[in-house]
């Protein structure tokens, strides 16, 4: 094997952490890190044998934002150009799926289904991070959002520390997430702290709508949270509440951030909450017509002790094994 080795990623960076720690899981092994635009290049053709390609989110690049008319036609053709040209300059392209269409899709097309194909046909490997029956490939780890010296660090600080959230909602707010879904069944007798942006427009005014309505003791941040204030909050919660629709997505960073983070989490029905509240008993599977009576029996596991948990199934050596089976 070649001491010198070259991974190609896209994205190059990302704004939920995943990457970043993604690309110390490739650095340990060896490899040195490009974005994928460098990958084209006519040096390239001659080393595709040290050459290995990471995608991930790379089917939603056909479904943009912005991208209408002739700029839109021109972007495709170049991005299935790339797709088809990238096994010239690599040997190996490891397609990872996060999600099983992109969010801003209302349903599958045709052009989701070419994209899907093409993607199938040319990566060497399809990986998830979670088992899923629709998608057969290898399964690699989510990894935590810290490494397990700083969670270390983190259990230590968490022990006694009071958590003054009881119920909280985070992250960026889109209705496949349903937020409206939850808001429809939560208890008038209990709080709910909602930290995210939702850019919709509609779907703020409904969400508000409801919150009024109902006459809710919410407290929604409605804006972009810094990433330090997002930690804080979450480290303060007792209980992250995930109430994304089945078949939404395959795997979640609001739940890794919340083991990371020692918050319990709250899951709606779906294949991945029940297989996770398999995996970990401070995972707890909710019915929306029963929380009023579901949310005060609920079972609390101290933080210290999730994360504890989540560092045996998801820490750093647990990642890398499940990554060296596929690099």
């Amino acid at each position: 094997m070649s001491t010198y080795r070259s991974l190609y990623l896209y994205p190059f960076e990302h704004n939920n952490g995943f990457i970043e720690r993604t690309k110390e899981v490739y650095a340990r092994q060896g490899f040195h890190i490009e974005p994928l635009k460098a990958l084209f290049s006519s040096a390239n053709l001659g080393k595709r044998e040290k050459n290995t390609v990471v995608l991930n989110w790379y089917e939603d690049q056909p479904f943009r934002k912005g991208l209408k008319g002739l700029r839109r036609i021109l972007f495709i053709f170049s991005f299935f150009i790339s797709i088809m040209a990238m096994r010239l300059f690599s040997h190996r392209i490891i397609w990872l799926r996060h999600n099983f269409k992109p969010h801003n899709l209302a349903r599958e097309n045709l052009l989701f289904r070419v994209t899907v194909w093409l993607l199938n046909k040319v990566a060497h490997q399809t990986v998830t991070l979670e088992p899923v029956n629709a998608i057969s490939g290898q399964v690699v780890r989510h990894p935590l959002y810290q490494p397990d010296a700083a969670l270390s660090t983190v259990i230590e600080q968490t022990r006694g520390r009071p958590r003054t959230i009881d119920y909280l909602y985070f992250g960026v707010i889109k209705p496949y997430k349903r937020l409206d879904k939850l808001l429809r069944a939560w208890p008038v007798s209990q709080s709910l702290t909602i930290m995210g942006k939702c850019s919709d427009e509609a779907h703020t005014r409904l969400l508000n709508e409801i919150i009024s309505q109902r006459n809710l003791d919410v407290t929604w941040h409605n804006a972009f949270i810094e990433q330090d204030d997002l930690e804080k909050a979450v480290a303060g919660a007792r209980y992250v509440i995930i109430p994304h629709e089945d078949g939404a997505m395959i795997s979640s960073g609001t739940f890794y951030m919340a083991l990371s983070l020692g918050a319990n989490v709250l899951c709606f029905d779906s294949e991945f909450g029940r297989a996770k509240a398999a995996e970990f008993s401070f995972v707890q599977v909710l019915n929306a017509a029963h929380l009023d009576t579901q949310l005060p029996a609920l079972s609390y596991t101290s933080a210290d002790i999730v994360i504890e948990q989540a560092m045996q199934k998801y820490g750093d050596r647990e990642v890398q094994l499940s990554w060296r089976k596929v690099l």
